[in-house]
């Protein structure tokens, strides 16, 4: 831009011109975070859906908790970046070798442990790459989400073992679509479960236990969560 249109620029028109720079930026960053989360997904033999249908499923969850429980501080935009941030939230993964990563059968115990590693490696990978930066709500969300999204509401989680509302909610809400999505999802360890059957084995508690906000919320949500499947399954 030259000094005499930086001159005769109006206010209205610098700011306009802000305004596109910005939501330019943040739709670069969160295309970045979505290719990061992809890379991972296919190395572990996936075609990247399952970044597609966390993101999708978060949003859900995120948009019908805000309106369930209004007093929980979730906006639309708050909501918007925990779904964009969820995409992260196996970066950890990228660390695990892949004969635990691809292996087609039940993991050791000792693989296990070292499969509950991509939750502390996630953060270190990010907090190394973010070292410096002025922290905001949307890196924030990402650190969360990437450590904490394996935390069970009952302490029996991992990688803290945190208990009830100690586990921050943008990873209770990406715990239980990243969940939803891991069972009807076809998986080199298994296939994939009819959607009615892992709703119900989420409901049973089949796989641990979840805020009971949450799970209402998940209720709530069944027809709408059912509904995206198949349209990121047809697409």
């Amino acid at each position: 831009m030259s000094d005499d249109n930086v001159r005769t620029e109006s206010p209205e028109q610098r700011i306009e011109y802000l305004e596109n720079r910005n939501r330019y930026l943040i739709e670069v960053v969160n295309n970045i975070v979505d290719i990061l989360g992809t890379v991972v997904e296919f190395r572990n033999l996936d075609s990247g859906v399952h970044v597609k249908r966390t993101k999708a499923f978060t949003r859900i969850m995120g948009m019908n908790y805000m309106k369930l429980e209004p007093d929980s501080g979730l906006t639309e935009q708050t909501v918007n970046e925990i779904s964009y941030a969820s995409a992260l939230h196996d970066i950890g993964k990228i660390a695990i070798p892949d004969s635990i990563l691809m292996k087609p059968g039940k993991l050791t115990k000792d693989e296990f442990e070292i499969m509950k590693t991509h939750t502390t490696k996630g953060d270190e990978i990010l907090g190394g790459i973010l070292s410096g930066l002025e922290p905001d709500t949307y890196l924030k969300y990402c650190m969360e989400i990437i450590r904490h999204h394996h935390e069970k509401y009952d302490g029996r989680g991992y990688p803290d073992g945190l208990k009830g509302d100690e586990i921050p909610l943008s990873a209770q809400l990406v715990s239980i679509a990243d969940c939803y999505d891991a069972l009807i999802s076809e998986r080199v360890y298994k296939a994939a479960y009819p959607k009615d059957t892992a709703f119900d084995m989420i409901c049973g508690g089949e796989c641990g236990i979840f805020n009971p906000k949450i799970m209402n919320c998940f209720m709530v949500s069944r027809e709408e969560l059912e509904r995206e499947a198949d349209r990121l399954e047809e697409s």
